[in-house]
């Protein structure tokens, strides 16, 4: 009897074991992603545009610090910039740095990722974010950004960095775009590893990771949702593929990456530069030496208490010398 159960157990875990392999095998379809733009035609427009934005995150947030960020002159500037917050976190995470870049005199525009920051405070709300949905994210606040100045600048970090680079590769109607630390993959998995956990990921039901080691904060999810890294996976695979189609939109383009990074794969970001290069274009590259002992999220106070050596590289890197005291 005992010898008969271990064989049915022994062939169940069989099965399972094949259901997975198949799930991690075969590859999932990668969606193409072309930008349709509709930019805002003047300041007023662009406006009721972010306002729409912002009335729709009433009452839904989990903390006022999670929702969207608009720091105006009241005018159209030379420049505006757009600051694009990373994978669980919300546009605090950039609003230091925005309120250096408002000093100078920009137009700063930081809009929440949806289904960041919300209520539940669940991280599972991020299985919901897919491919697509970055897309739309990503030409929605391009196309408000473009009636609230004249050149418009981009610096986004981690997914944030990722949906960056698609603008560079996708909107003409942008100048400049700073990707920092953008996650096309994870860690320093083999490429192999991180196909097989994008396949299965993507199919397999939603998971979460949770750290008991991270901190509670009323801006950030703690964890990871499993459905949510496969959907910035395959947002990031289906730019590599449009790389290796066509030349970026954006010939202005600054790549910051971080050696003490083990959140993100950084080979994939440098193939991703490579590509740009092979096709004419010549990024930017700046990378923050391992000593510096720097986390991803390099940018927040809440993570790293080294964030304005941070932010004193990021303005020398796009010429934005600070305001004087």
């Amino acid at each position: 009897m005992g010898k008969n159960i271990l064989k049915i157990v022994g062939a169940v875990l069989l099965v399972l074991l094949g259901i997975v392999l198949l799930l991690a095998v075969i590859p999932v379809s990668v969606p193409d992603l072309p930008s349709s733009p509709d930019p805002a035609a003047d300041y007023d427009e662009a406006l009721g545009r972010y306002e729409t934005a912002v009335t729709a995150e009433e009452n839904i947030l989990m903390s006022p610090k999670s929702g969207s960020v608009l720091l105006t002159h009241g005018q159209p500037t030379d420049k505006v910039y757009v600051l694009i917050h990373g994978w669980t976190n919300s546009p605090f995470q950039w609003v230091d740095f925005g309120q250096m870049l408002y000093d100078q005199g920009y137009n700063v525009l930081i809009v929440r990722i949806p289904y960041h920051g919300l209520a539940s405070q669940q991280v599972s709300e991020l299985r919901q974010a897919t491919p697509e949905v970055m897309r739309d994210y990503a030409d929605d606040v391009i196309d408000i950004a473009d009636g609230l100045g004249g050149e418009v600048h981009v610096v986004g970090l981690s997914v944030g960095g990722a949906i960056a680079s698609w603008i560079a590769q996708n909107r003409t109607d942008v100048t400049r775009v700073m990707s920092i630390s953008p996650m096309y993959g994870i860690g320093r998995l083999p490429q192999f590893v991180n196909y097989l956990l994008l396949n299965f990921a993507s199919r397999a039901p939603n998971f979460n990771l949770t750290d008991p080691a991270e901190p509670q904060r009323e801006h950030v999810y703690r964890g990871q949702s499993s459905r949510g890294v496969a959907n910035a996976m395959l947002f990031g695979e289906s730019l590599f593929r449009q790389a290796e189609a066509e030349p970026p939109a954006v010939t202005d383009i600054i790549v910051v990456t971080n050696d003490n990074d083990t959140t993100v794969n950084n080979n994939l970001t440098d193939e991703l530069t490579a590509l740009w290069q092979a096709d004419g274009a010549a990024p930017v590259v700046y990378v923050f030496p391992q000593e510096l002992g720097y986390p991803h999220n390099a940018i927040d106070r809440t993570s790293n208490p080294e964030a304005d050596a941070v932010y004193a590289t990021l303005l020398d890197l796009l010429g934005e010398s600070p305001a004087a005291e």
